[in-house]
C-alpha cells in the first residue's frame, strides 16, 4: 500500500504541521489506557496532530475490516510506546512518534510500527477500553490476535505481523501482558484467520528474533547486565584502551555509535558511560549453519557466521566483527 512505502521511505511519523502546537491532554485520571508494552505513562500528556504518514496507515488499517474510525489519532511524546485511551467519554489512540521511528530502524521491518498501531485499534474495536481498567493479559492478547488478522489482510507475512512482539515484548510478560511466546501464537492465530497458510518455515521464523539488547528502542529499556565483578579485558574496554584481551570490536546497524567488544573470554559486552554491560556469553550454536552463538538470560541470541557476520534468529545481518590489530 502507498501509506506502507511512504512511512518506510520518509520514516515521517512524527512530522506534524509545525504551525500547530501542542495541547495538553490532562493529567486526571483517564477512565483507560492500554499500553502497548504495559509501561507508565507520564501524569500530564501533551498531544499533538498525528503526521500524515500515521493518519494514512490508520485509514489503510480500517479500510480492510471495512470500519470507520471511532478514534481520534494524536502523536505524544509523553507516551513511551503507544496507548489506546479513553478521555472523558472520547476514544484516542496515542503514539510516541521516535518510537514508532526507531523500532523501524531497529528491526529493519516497515511493518513493524503498523502491526503496533493496529493493536491498539484491536483495543478500541475490541471494547477493552469500556471496563474502566488498564492492560490485562487476556485483552493484549485479543489485540495481537486482531493486529495479526490486520496485517495478513494488508499483505504482511507472518514474518513481518510478529517482528515488532518478537523484537521487545518481554520473555516473561508480567501481571498486565503476556509473556512473548503466548503473544506470538496470537498474533499467528490471527494471520491464520485471515486467511494465511502457516508452513513449518513459517513457525520457525516466528520464533524470538532480534535481540532487545541491541536494539534501538527506548522502551522497554535494553535487558543487558552490569557486571559486578570486572575481568581485566572488562576493565581495559570500560577506560576506551585497548589490549590484547579485548580480541575484537563488534558492530550493529541499530545501534552504530555504541561501543561493542568482545573479550579473550568470549563475552560480548557493551561500554557506556563508563560502565560496563554483559550483552551476552559465547556458546556453542542451536542454529544450523553457525558454529557459535551469544546468548543472555531471557535466551536472546546473536549467531555468528562466516567472515565476522552477526545475524538474529531469521538469518538477517544485523552487524559484523572488526578484529583489532
Amino acid at each position: 500500500m502507498e501509506s506502507i512505502r511512504i512511512f518506510l521511505v520518509l520514516a515521517a511519523w512524527g512530522c506534524t504541521l509545525p504551525a500547530l502546537a501542542q495541547k495538553t491532554f490532562g493529567s486526571d485520571k483517564y477512565t483507560a489506557m492500554c499500553n502497548y508494552y504495559g509501561e507508565t505513562s507520564a501524569k500530564a500528556i501533551y498531544i499533538k496532530p498525528a503526521s500524515p504518514v500515521a493518519e494514512k496507515v490508520v485509514q489503510d488499517i480500517m479500510s480492510v475490516i471495512g470500519l470507520r474510525a471511532n478514534f481520534e489519532l494524536r502523536a505524544s511524546s509523553d507516551i513511551p510506546t503507544a496507548a489506546a485511551v479513553i478521555k472523558k467519554g472520547s476514544r484516542y489512540i496515542l503514539y510516541n512518534p521516535k518510537f514508532m521511528g526507531n523500532i523501524v530502524s531497529a528491526t529493519g521491518n516497515q511493518w513493524t510500527a503498523v502491526s503496533i498501531m493496529a493493536h491498539e485499534i484491536g483495543h478500541h474495536l475490541n471494547g477493552h477500553t469500556l471496563d474502566n481498567e488498564t492492560s490485562k493479559p487476556a485483552t493484549e492478547l485479543e489485540a495481537d490476535e486482531f493486529s495479526g488478522f490486520v496485517l495478513q489482510k494488508m499483505g504482511a507475512s507472518l514474518t513481518d505481523a510478529q517482528a515488532a512482539m518478537a523484537a521487545i515484548a518481554s520473555i516473561k510478560g508480567s501481571h498486565t501482558h503476556p509473556p512473548k511466546q503466548q503473544r506470538l501464537t496470537a498474533i499467528a492465530t490471527g494471520w491464520s484467520r485471515a486467511g494465511g497458510k502457516i508452513t513449518t518455515t513459517a513457525v520457525a521464523a516466528s520464533q524470538p528474533a532480534t535481540p532487545k539488547t541491541i536494539a534501538a528502542v527506548p522502551a522497554p529499556a535494553p535487558q543487558r547486565t552490569e557486571t559486578k565483578s570486572l575481568t581485566r579485558a572488562e576493565k581495559i574496554a570500560q577506560s576506551a584502551k585497548y589490549d590484547k584481551n579485548v580480541v575484537s570490536e563488534a558492530y550493529f546497524a541499530s545501534d552504530p555509535n555504541g561501543k561493542y567488544y568482545v573479550t579473550s573470554k568470549g563475552n560480548l559486552v557493551q561500554v557506556d558511560r563508563d560502565k560496563v554491560y554483559l550483552i551476552g556469553s559465547l556458546t556453542q550454536s542451536n542454529k544450523p549453519g553457525y558454529k557459535m552463538m551469544w546468548t543472555d538470560t531471557d535466551l536472546n541470541t546473536i549467531y555468528i557466521g562466516s567472515g565476522g557476520m552477526l545475524v538474529n534468529n531469521y538469518g538477517k545481518k544485523i552487524g559484523y566483527l572488526k578484529t583489532r590489530k
